[in-house]
């Protein structure tokens, strides 16, 4: 607790700097008291605004989400004080209140692990957000056995087709719980005054109840990060790089900056470390921006390959997924630069080597061909789309999708018996 709110001021810090707003983040910690002010409050504000003045600038969008807490996070058009109330049925029950500002960030803490919860926002009488869409599912634990997230890259293009691709992220069964960005979230430039057009609005119906954790990327790179991104966000650690849980999977998201690895020495030293520490995940998820392999229109990586794949082979990953290329690639599984289990393709039992998939096709495409190569079991080329992994115990399932039509184009199994 102590430590998130922590963080939220100091990304507040960023936004005032960036946005040169005046007002200062909030996060409201469960208590049994409602706090309508507090320090940073802007002289004149009215914590009970008359209905109907006060409106969403940004609508909610989950972050944080865990075991037994979420942070609801949302923006608006006016100083106030903003309340969300919440419980296991459209009736509520619970409510947690925000101190006077525009951006909020409201925490909610205490919750059941694996319980389904609904929640509205509200300021004063006035109802922001509220209908059955907005929901959000508590991690369940490592006993979790089946859970579904969704893959993309490549994301806030302007003009580009993210709305599609959300929606039919949404239609999509089983329903997505978390998803990833895999880099390159706003284009061209990473900067948050592209959010709201490029994101945030277009993808509105999916932030609202499926928890999303992005990646940096090379675009999110043409501006400071520090300033941008995570002015726009609230991930664990410093953001560039960190790890979560959901069900028996563990995940972890790295910084591959501009194909030269941020802070290489630390964040390898972190993600040995971390995964050292997580052993005891059925499945081990890492995605970042740039390919080290590849066959696409993008070159190797070759500060990828030396830096990240041995220790992801030394600890066994099961599935990278990247963007950077505007397309799709799955390679067979690889170690120690190698194919390993290509016979198998696509149903792998115990592979011994890493799936990796360029997934960042989900707004725009490139018009290139990717060849059929040594490595490459399957490349898709010039259609939106995104990815789709269903985990069932100790088998994952990997499907690629349409955005459009809802058409499968790849489906491929991974099954562990060991």
């Amino acid at each position: 607790m102590t430590s998130i709110a922590c963080k939220a001021g100091e990304s507040e810090a960023r936004r005032t700097l960036v946005a040169g707003l005046a007002t200062l983040l909030v996060v409201a910690i469960l208590s049994g008291c409602d706090s309508t002010s507090g320090p940073g409050t802007p002289p004149g504000s009215d914590p009970n605004p008359p209905p109907g003045s006060v409106q969403l600038e940004r609508a909610p969008y989950l972050q944080l989400l865990g075991e037994r807490s979420v942070i609801v996070a949302f923006r608006t058009t006016e100083a106030a004080s903003a309340v969300v109330e919440y419980g296991p049925t459209p009736g509520f029950g619970q409510s947690v209140t925000s101190a006077v500002g525009t951006h909020h960030a409201v925490e909610i803490d205490g919750l059941a692990p694996g319980q389904r919860y609904y929640y509205k926002v509200r300021a004063g009488t006035t109802t922001l957000a509220g209908d059955a869409t907005h929901f959000f599912e508590t991690d369940a634990g490592r006993a979790d056995s089946e859970f579904s997230f969704f893959v993309t890259g490549d994301i806030g293009q302007p003009g580009g087709e993210q709305a599609t691709t959300g929606s039919r992220i949404l239609a999509t069964q089983p329903r997505a719980e978390i998803g990833l960005i895999c880099g390159d979230v706003i284009y061209p430039d990473g900067e948050s005054s592209g959010y709201d057009e490029n994101l945030m609005q277009p993808w509105a119906g999916l932030l609202r109840n499926v928890a999303v954790w992005p990646a940096l990327g090379n675009h999110d790179w043409h501006v400071d990060p520090d300033l941008n991104f995570r002015a726009e966000w609230y991930l664990p650690g410093n953001e560039h790089y960190y790890s979560f849980d959901r069900g028996n999977t563990h995940f972890i998201a790295l910084d591959t900056r501009d194909g030269d690895i941020y802070d290489a020495a630390n964040q390898v030293a972190w993600l040995r470390a971390d995964l050292e520490a997580n052993r005891d995940a059925t499945w081990t998820v890492a995605y970042y921006h740039h390919p080290g392999y590849t066959c696409t229109y993008k070159d190797y990586n070759d500060a990828v390959i030396a830096t990240l794949h041995p220790v992801l082979d030394e600890f066994a990953v099961d599935v990278v997924f990247m963007g950077h290329a505007h397309t799709y690639e799955r390679l067979y599984p690889i170690r120690s630069g190698q194919v390993v289990a290509r016979e198998q393709e696509p149903n792998y039992q115990d592979p011994a080597g890493t799936v990796y998939v360029v997934t960042g096709a989900g707004a725009k495409t490139n018009s290139s061909t990717t060849p059929d190569c040594d490595i490459n079991a399957l490349a898709i080329d010039r259609t939106i789309l995104f990815t789709h992994v269903t985990v069932r115990g100790r088998t994952l399932e990997l499907r690629t999708i349409e955005s459009a039509t809802g058409t499968v184009r790849d489906r491929m199994t991974i099954t562990k018996t060991q």
